[in-house]
């Protein structure tokens, strides 16, 4: 038995009541909570008993101490201590107040980083709005645009006229109104090709020129404005992945082989079939080299991109457009995804965009489930988040488009600093003038101004927020299998008996993992939580069938509002690989494996005061989700029923009456319009109800074909053929799966 004593101060040296001391042990691949948190008291000190390992006899020849805050947020580097001493006087351990208390992320300096005042913010709900206001600042610039993305779709070929392209990205739609003709009924309108285009229409000669990213990044470069494309590219680590790739392939291959060889033992082969059985090993592993090596090429638009505008800038001669695309390498395991996914206009102007760019994620806040503005994509409907900054934080998010791209150019290609925008006082172009912090997730690994120290921003801002929720937390994200987000949230459950927690997640993760570990996740908290745990799935209705369809709506967005008060937009998802560690692949590598990400979060003037961002995005987000409309048909963030303080019980009171009327309405099949909704996650194993189907049926409704009140579960969406301005005559889409 171990005993580790000591007192918490700040740096003046007045002992921290409230925070809490835990020692932690190394064991096989896992950190092990070696005793229960110590709650220090007013003269701050503390007193630990450490008899082994989960209760074992085994003490590690050393182990950590570590100071935390209420949902188990890291506040000061953890004092190592040695496993060969009975009795240890740690003596004063000293947490600066600013890792401590507050909204404003400090990654352990005792100061925050970018952080400003005077910007001019507003949310852009789903890819109509976000994708919009980029076509816009890229047409409206007048020295340059910076793009880091994780993907470009861009046409097959780079034609001279964009008219003699086929359009694959259309970020805004021109006038006239996109009318898809629908070639499987009768009386549909003329197809109109849609992109650039030069119809006649009445006698007349009528220009169609939507907004395609590539050609007003072209156009910019063409007036001498200067265009830099940042985008991930995957590649195999050396040497961890060469080292993995070489022993887990002819592993892979030697159990197969090896039946071979035990077969051909059996014929009397013997030693002789040896030479054929390594020959056969070494030939599969060079197989799976090149098949890797083509994955990982398929799934990044870098080479695409180089040759599109390479292309451009050749056919602008003699004029010589400024057009510089670049491949963010990231070597697998030992790096995550380049994910942060911004346009900066001007280094005065920018959006923060959750999207990639791909016509899949073009959607309305009705997520229809067939809209021809979503083109060729045959995926489920897509809800994302983004936002817009003009103004002082523009310069932190350029700073952070530097950091990304010179980390790997030469010195002619760094870029410099830019200066600071000037802080706004005008709302016309947002929602309203804030105060906000950049943070952001990056591996010390990767980048070498860090010095090896890993930025953890994103998941220290979350769990500062959690700590100062009192009403309620309200969170929408792809993934949600992070255990330190589950563990903070779990612990403010615990000790807020008011407080509410909704979480809008997709029904299946696109991770092949993730579905399990989601559900997983959103048990414990039920089971920390009970009736003040509300996860949800959204879903879209089209009465207009015999059997009305359905479609799960897939979740993209990475947001969270917490009591009007707080609010965070960006591309970082609730996964270990975005905040702070990867499951899956840091024990490969012995280490941190983390994406590059980054999110703006929104500060209140004061702790806990109500800031009409927060407020504005939760009526945003709750009007849509919760069909709340307008007399014209769109999500009303005014609606009375959202006209309630923040106390108000949102889940017990609205979300859930709300989602239950919904499956009510689903159950009957009614022939009548409900549009955004929501339905509760099963409360049995929702990780194998991975299809419509499935989700549905664990939900209560009724699915057997050819009988009265049956819905039509939906699986994808129907094709349109920009080039041509017509549907796919293709229009099955049923979900069959059981």
């Amino acid at each position: 038995m171990i005993t580790v004593t000591g007192r918490v101060v700040d740096e003046a040296g007045t002992p921290l009541e409230g925070v809490r001391v835990v020692a932690l042990g190394d064991w096989l691949l896992t950190t092990e909570k070696l005793t229960k948190p110590f709650t220090v008291g007013k003269d701050g000190r503390f007193s630990l008993t450490i008899d082994g390992v989960e209760g074992g006899a085994i003490v590690p020849s050393s182990f950590r101490v570590r100071v935390m805050d209420l949902v188990g947020r890291q506040l000061t580097e953890d004092k190592n201590v040695p496993g060969t001493v009975a009795n240890h006087d740690l003596k004063d351990i000293t947490v600066q107040r600013a890792d401590k208390d507050g909204l404003l992320v400090t990654n352990l300096t005792g100061t925050a980083k970018f952080v400003s005042d005077g910007n001019a913010i507003k949310l852009l709900v789903d890819g109509f709005e976000a994708f919009g206001r980029i076509a816009d600042d890229i047409r409206g610039a007048r020295h340059s645009v910076n793009v880091v993305e994780l993907f470009f779709a861009l046409p097959p070929e780079f034609q001279r006229s964009a008219r003699d392209e086929k359009a694959n990205l259309i970020f805004k739609f021109r006038e006239p109104p996109l009318v898809p003709h629908d070639p499987v009924l009768q009386n549909q309108p003329d197809p109109v090709p849609r992109g650039e285009a030069l119809i006649e229409r009445n006698g007349q000669l009528i220009t169609i020129s939507d907004d395609r990213p590539e050609r007003l990044l072209i156009d910019d470069a063409e007036t001498d404005k200067t265009i830099r494309i940042l985008l991930n590219e995957p590649g195999i680590g050396f040497p961890e992945g060469i080292f993995w790739l070489a022993g887990l392939t002819p592993l892979a291959a030697g159990l197969g082989v090896g039946g071979v060889a035990a077969l051909g033992a059996l014929a009397g082969l013997g030693i002789p079939f040896f030479p054929l059985v390594l020959a056969v090993t070494v030939i599969a592993f060079f197989a799976e080299f090149i098949k890797v090596k083509l994955v990982l090429e398929d799934v990044t638009d870098v080479d695409e991109a180089k040759k599109y505008f390479g292309r451009s800038v050749a056919a602008a001669a003699p004029i010589v457009p400024r057009i510089t695309v670049h491949g963010f390498r990231q070597s697998i395991p030992d790096h995550g995804v380049q994910h942060c996914k911004m346009v900066i206009t001007d280094e005065n102007r920018a959006v923060v965009v959750g999207s990639p760019f791909s016509q899949r994620y073009y959607d309305s806040p009705l997520h229809k489930i067939d809209d021809a503005h979503r083109g060729s994509n045959t995926s489920d409907m897509v809800h994302d988040l983004s936002i817009a900054v003009v103004g002082p934080a523009v310069r932190d998010l350029y700073d952070s488009f530097r950091l990304y791209w010179n980390e790997d150019v030469s010195t002619l290609e760094k870029i410099p600093e830019a200066p600071v925008p000037a802080a706004q006082t005008s709302t016309e172009e947002a929602d309203t003038i804030a105060t906000v912090q950049v943070v952001r997730t990056l591996s010390g690994k990767r980048f070498a101004e860090l010095k090896g120290t890993s930025e953890k921003g994103i998941l220290e801002g979350y769990l500062r927020a959690f700590a100062a929720a009192e009403h309620y937390i309200y969170i929408e994200n792809q993934y949600f299998t992070d255990s330190g987000i589950t563990e903070g949230l779990i612990e403010v459950l615990k000790k807020k008996k008011n407080l509410e927690l909704m979480i809008v997640v997709p029904i299946k993760p696109d991770v092949i993992t993730y579905p399990r570990r989601q559900a997983f996740r959103i048990q414990q908290l039920r089971e920390a939580g009970g009736d003040r745990v509300g996860v949800f799935t959204r879903w879209t209705y089209d009465e207009n069938h015999v059997r009305p369809w359905v479609a799960p709506v897939y979740i993209h967005a990475k947001g969270a509002v917490i009591d009007d008060s707080w609010a965070t937009v960006g591309s970082a998802n609730l996964d270990g690989l975005s905040l702070d560690y990867n499951l899956l692949l840091s024990p490969l590598v012995f280490g941190e494996t983390m994406a590059s990400e980054l999110n703006v979060n929104v500060i209140p003037p004061t702790p806990g005061a109500v800031h009409p961002f927060a407020e504005k995005m939760r009526r945003r987000l709750f009007a849509e989700h919760l069909g709340l409309l307008d007399d014209d048909g769109n999500p009303n963030p005014n609606a009375n029923e959202l006209n309630q303080d923040r106390t108000f019980k949102w889940l017990a009171d609205l979300w859930r009456p709300k989602a239950k009327l919904a499956l009510e309405h689903v159950k009957a099949a009614k022939r009548e319009r409900l549009r955004g909704f929501v339905l509760e996650y099963p409360k049995e194993d929702g990780g194998s109800l991975d299809t419509p189907r499935r989700h549905l049926a664990a939900l209560g409704v009724h699915l057997k074909p050819f009988t009265e009140s049956v819905v039509r579960p939906i699986t994808g969406t129907r094709k349109f053929e920009f080039s041509t301005g017509e549907w796919a005559r293709d229009v099955e889409h049923d979900d069959i799966k059981l």
